[in-house]
């Protein structure tokens, strides 16, 4: 999967915003383009080769005079889209990315009126749906709290971000870190009369922030319009051979992993004190976690397999009734499905890190959601390299964090033995 982009552009028969469009489109490796305020009644085959060039579809919204206005682009190569409803507020409908599956995309052109956004919301409510991942973006024309505005008259909660913040808590949409500036909007102006606001955002609803792909939200460059492109990127990542085991929960209580200890302890190991026992140490974890992640995986077969057999005793005794064998049999089949019940819900108490959940959260949405999505926030997006240029190259990212790390426990080491700082 590659990116979604989003953006005002102020007239999309512009050159300077073809231009810069294709630059967009070429460095993100985008495969959907909602472009807003096109200020186009309507676009031909050739006006879309211009924007993005060929093997791209669209839908448009024609413009109201020379206001408003919606197109969105895909590339066909790629993605195939369906369009549900659109309006001069919104153009909602499904993609179908090539074997990644299907995103339900809103692309938002929020109107001043307060009255006539009630319809955006309303539509959003609708097509939101807890089984699909859904993203929307665009310019809702509203700003949330003093924060997003920097100059200009004071910031006013008025009925339009009341019901804006609403429908997003309400509705379980989340927006999610971004780089480049905070601020998507200004009016151009310098000096006093500068005003500055994020009119521009994407939100994704949980069933999208659980997915396994690294995502990032790209504030780009006002270049050839008043507004930042907005580009949802799906991070491209190195899987690590490698990994940090850790002791779990469960283990302890297992009574098979007090006899894996005891196995690999009652070996002899050849070296001094600290190695023999870094040696142990490390030999027993891994064995510890190999044994885990199989007995993991029986535990999850073993559930649906007692599950199975429980329901079918229980069907027998309401139809024809259980024999004294059969009804110790389910008494022992039940008492151990809660006993594997525990131990899974202690295995996924430690992955969500929520001390506080109480008992039974194992199987809500949030729970997780939460254990799932722990990997987008310890995702390293960019860094300042050696010179101080920022750099999203995931190759260059593991190259300084490595000299970092590097230099840190050099510096450590040289602490410990008393040498002076600038040793190394």
């Amino acid at each position: 999967m590659s990116s979604f982009g989003f953006w005002n552009c102020r007239g999309a028969r512009k050159r300077r915003a073809s231009l810069y469009l294709k630059e967009i489109v070429k460095g993100n490796g985008i495969l959907f383009m909602g472009l807003l305020e096109t200020k186009v009644t309507s676009f031909y085959r050739s006006d879309i080769d211009k924007l993005t060039g060929p093997g791209w579809d669209f839908f448009q919204v024609p413009s109201i005079g020379k206001s408003s206005g919606l197109l969105i682009t895909w590339n066909t190569a790629m993605a195939s889209f369906s369009v549900f409803e659109s309006s001069n507020q919104f153009i909602i409908g499904d993609i179908d990315i090539k074997n990644k599956g299907r995103w339900r995309i809103a692309t938002i052109y929020g109107s001043l009126d307060a009255y006539k956004r009630m319809n955006l919301w309303e539509k959003l409510q609708l097509y939101n749906s807890n089984n699909i991942a859904m993203v929307i973006g665009g310019d809702f024309n509203c700003i949330l709290n003093k924060n997003d505005k920097k100059g200009g008259r004071k910031f006013v909660y008025s009925m339009s971000a009341k019901e804006m913040e609403t429908f997003i808590s309400s509705k379980d949409f989340h927006e999610i870190r971004s780089i480049g500036q905070k601020i998507t909007w200004s009016n151009n102006n310098s000096g006093n009369n500068k005003i500055l606001e994020s009119l521009d955002r994407c939100y994704l609803n949980s069933v999208a922030l659980s997915s396994h792909q690294h995502m990032v939200v790209k504030h780009l460059a006002r270049i050839a319009s008043d507004h930042c492109p907005i580009i949802l990127k799906f991070q491209n990542f190195k899987s690590y051979t490698s990994k940090v085991i850790k002791c779990e929960d469960v283990w302890v209580n297992n009574p098979a992993t007090k006899t894996i200890v005891k196995k690999i302890w009652s070996k002899k190991t050849e070296g001094d004190f600290g190695q023999i026992l870094n040696k142990k140490l490390k030999i027993t974890l891994k064995n510890l976690f190999f044994w885990s992640k199989d007995k993991h995986k029986s535990l999850m077969e073993g559930k649906e397999s007692l599950n199975k057999e429980i329901l079918e005793l229980q069907e027998k005794d309401c139809n024809f009734g259980l024999s004294e064998e059969e009804y110790w049999i389910l008494k022992s089949k039940v008492e151990e499905l809660n006993s594997i019940l525990a131990r899974l819900d202690t295995w996924w108490r430690q992955r969500a890190k929520v001390k506080w959940a109480l008992e039974g959260d194992i199987n809500s949405k949030f729970f997780h959601t939460f254990a799932s999505a722990r990997k987008n926030a310890n995702f390293i997006n960019k860094i300042k390299d050696d010179n101080g240029e920022e750099t999203e190259d995931q190759l260059l990212i593991e190259d300084v964090m490595f000299k970092f790390f590097k230099n840190k426990w050099k510096f450590r080491a040289c602490k410990l033995e008393g040498w002076p700082n600038n040793y190394f």
